[in-house]
């Protein structure tokens, strides 16, 4: 079976799963969100740190532990979830005391690279922060204020986004789009991502949220298809920098849990920024 088709199976499969959990909503989808933010913060930190050789086949898979690792797994998911529960300002102090002990770690390591610092301050912005937006968003509290399961309606533009512009590569690419990061993205792909990325948004307004104003899809449709790209383009370079193919393996015909969800990672943070302005202005 090739690539393309073990990458269908996994999306019909594994879509309707989670747009099931974002249904129910709640503690169900802060599991997934916090579960999902878990995997992509373990993929980013091997990226970026040797795995350590351990004698468990499973600690292999996952990479090795170290405590420098389960302090960004544990902020991570704690970040996540604060989120959720809308404690702002313990979120604000999970920053810092991430940012504390990097310091702190780098002082007493015997050989220096301060840059790391701002590797791994980057994780909780790029990772742990758009999940943890993800979750609240797919809260009650947060769906009755806005009339709208906005987590879904995120997913199912990306889903779009992603699945249009591969396909649209695939059968219509000839111009590359950034080669130096992602030489198999085109022009082609990337257009029809966004076109269908809008049409998607149409439709969501058309079957579900007819009583609200069409303008106000399409300009949600048209955030999430710029910053979904935007997105999957980081992601690449990130792999890029480090020379790797992808964030792990974990998923046939996708790659890592960070490959699957890059696209999410902007496009969410970008929605909630649009519909917090919207609701104070």
């Amino acid at each position: 079976m090739n690539n393309t088709a073990v990458r269908v199976i996994v999306g019909v499969v594994g879509i309707p799963l989670v747009i099931a959990l974002a249904v129910l909503g709640n503690y169900y989808f802060l599991v997934f969100c916090a579960v999902i933010s878990f995997f992509c913060m373990n993929e980013f930190y091997n990226l970026f740190e040797s795995p350590q050789n351990t004698f468990s086949g499973f600690l292999k898979w996952f990479g090795g532990f170290s405590f420098h690792k389960a302090i960004f797994l544990l902020i991570n998911s704690l970040i996540v979830i604060n989120f959720y529960f809308e404690h702002v300002n313990y979120v604000l102090i999970l920053y810092f005391l991430m940012f504390v002990y990097l310091i702190i770690d780098e002082v007493f390591k015997a050989a220096k690279h301060f840059e790391a610092i701002g590797t791994w301050l980057l994780s909780i912005v790029y990772i742990s922060t758009p999940f943890g937006l993800l979750s609240l968003m797919g809260s009650d509290k947060f769906i009755n204020l806005f009339e709208a399961n906005y987590a879904i309606i995120c997913m199912i533009l990306v889903w779009a986004s992603d699945t249009f512009a591969f396909f649209g590569g695939k059968l219509f690419g000839r111009h590359k789009l950034a080669e130096r990061i992602s030489p198999k993205k085109t022009w082609e792909g990337s257009i029809i991502g966004f076109v269908f990325t809008l049409f998607g948004g149409l439709l969501i307004h058309q079957f579900f949220y007819s009583d609200f104003a069409l303008t106000e899809f399409l300009i949600i449709a048209l955030i999430v298809g710029v910053f979904a790209q935007i997105g999957d383009l980081f992601e690449s370079h990130l792999k890029r920098s480090v020379e790797v193919k992808d964030s792990s393996n974990i998923i046939p015909g996708h790659g890592g849990v960070l490959d699957r969800f890059d696209s999410l990672l902007f496009s969410v943070p970008a929605l909630y920024i649009y519909l917090y302005l919207k609701s104070t202005l």
